[in-house]
């Protein structure tokens, strides 16, 4: 299959998917509250309004064009200076995170399967990964502040600030909660793949002929693995990108992720007669393009890195198949 057709596969699944992501957002909320005689409230109804979702496409891109602009977040601070901000704020950790997690992931699957070979050291190499993709990396993030806040409070760590995004032990301790889980999945598939490729012909060739372990591993078998490894490059990008939302939240960074939420949220509570519409719809589409058009850069990148480094005879045997 050509490249510029998965390509371009691919960039239209992407339109196809933001367009309806930005639908949902601009769907009407409108609400009919109901009440007793004394305005105490019994329950509520929402009825889908055609016209009104219509009117809101078209409010959304005259806006833009009349305004050239994104609109406020609040007065003299407008949605285009917080985006910048914010994002430049929360690349600072998934960047990091992203190309940690793929570069100590295949280093720790490979580790997996060199200690394979010995069955006293396979048990606790392979558990720690079993373990780690078991428990949830929520748990994890916990686990790690109660023990940092433990070090510090018997003398053993300088005070560390666990929450916030103003100093740099945030951005450290950010970047490390949101590696956890995509590197022991990576370590997964490593492992997997290396596994695979160990009894195909080659291979057991290749160890008849007198090569030396090492070189069968790291030159025969891990340059064919990698290429089924690089396929899963758009899955920890969005393992990373998921978590950014619940990590950020939960140490109050206050990158993208953070005020994504707090604009496509509602609330937990409500009043009577209070509209439940997005407080501000042009920066949650906004910030949908940006997270989507990310997802579509690394996935791009992996269909690239993918067909180059795919033998050509494998190439034309996929797309007979």
């Amino acid at each position: 299959m050509p490249l510029i057709y998965q390509l371009g596969k691919s960039i239209l699944a992407w339109l196809l998917a933001t367009f309806i992501i930005i639908f949902i957002i601009l769907m009407p909320r409108d609400v009919t509250f109901e009440t007793t005689t004394g305005n105490v409230f019994t329950g509520v109804e929402y009825q889908y309004s055609f016209t009104k979702h219509k009117d809101s496409f078209i409010d959304f891109f005259a806006y833009i064009k009349d305004n050239k602009s994104l609109g406020e977040y609040m007065p003299h601070y407008p949605n285009s200076e917080l985006l910048s901000r914010t994002m430049k704020k929360s690349l600072y950790i998934a960047i990091p995170a992203l190309g940690l997690a793929f570069f100590l992931g295949v280093l720790k699957g490979m580790l997996d399967y060199r200690l394979s070979k010995y069955k006293f050291w396979s048990a606790p190499s392979n558990g720690a990964t079993w373990l780690f993709l078991s428990i949830p990396d929520f748990f994890i993030v916990i686990c790690i502040q109660i023990i940092l806040m433990y070090l510090s409070n018997i003398g053993l760590l300088p005070h560390i600030t666990l929450f916030g995004s103003e100093n740099f032990e945030n951005i450290i301790l950010c970047i490390i909660y949101l590696t956890i889980y995509p590197l022991f999945y990576i370590a997964k598939i490593t492992y997997t793949s290396l596994e695979d490729e160990e009894g195909k012909d080659y291979i057991r060739t290749a160890f008849s002929k007198g090569v030396p372990f090492k070189k069968v591993v790291y030159i025969h078998i891990f340059r064919n693995a990698i290429i089924k490894i690089l396929q899963h490059l758009n899955t920890i990008a969005l393992f990373v990108l998921s978590n950014l939302f619940i990590i950020e939240k939960f140490t109050d960074y206050r990158g993208a992720g953070f005020y994504f939420l707090k604009v496509v949220l509602p609330g937990t509570t409500f009043a009577v007669g209070q509209s439940r519409d997005l407080g501000n719809a042009l920066l949650a589409i906004s910030y949908t393009i940006i997270f989507t058009f990310i997802i579509l850069l690394v996935h791009l990148i992996s269909q690239i890195c993918h067909y180059f480094l795919t033998p050509y005879d494998l190439q034309e045997e996929g797309d007979m198949s």
